[in-house]
């Protein structure tokens, strides 16, 4: 295999292994949720670390898609709403770490946990096969 054929395959498999690290960052989340201390500092690195990611599909890969694949127009608006649907829960997580309310926060945690799985269960279906076969992306992934 060439250094050519590396990258053919690294992008796709390259937002698997991210995802699966918020899957992995979730789980101890929801966890610590019922263990106590460092429970805010925990969720609000975790928020922002998913935000900034989506963002950077929203803003970035997502475009890129939409100019190359406008076939996945469809697709990429699902994801986007997605990324609404889960920057709202983890808006009321944020809150609600304020209030030091961790039966909330853990019931929430939990609500994100399902819509987040679904999520990126869905984007890896439908965008690591694809991200697999491309060889340039943008500069700022």
């Amino acid at each position: 295999m060439t250094a050519r054929d590396d990258r053919l395959v690294a992008w796709g498999d390259e937002l698997v292994k991210l995802h699966d690290g918020f899957r992995r960052d979730l789980t101890e989340l929801r966890r610590s949720a019922s263990l106590g201390p460092g429970l805010r500092e925990h969720c609000l690195t975790f928020c922002e670390a998913l935000h900034a990611h989506h963002a950077g599909e929203d803003e970035v890969l997502f475009p890129h898609l939409d100019g190359l694949h406008p076939e996945l127009a469809e697709v990429l608006a699902r994801l986007r709403s997605e990324h609404q649907t889960v920057a709202r829960i983890l808006a009321r997580i944020r809150s609600l770490t304020e209030t030091g309310d961790r039966a909330a926060t853990g019931a929430e945690l939990d609500r994100l946990a399902g819509e987040l799985e679904a999520h990126l269960d869905y984007e890896e279906e439908q965008l690591v096969p694809l991200l697999n076969q491309m060889i340039d992306m943008p500069e700022d992934l």
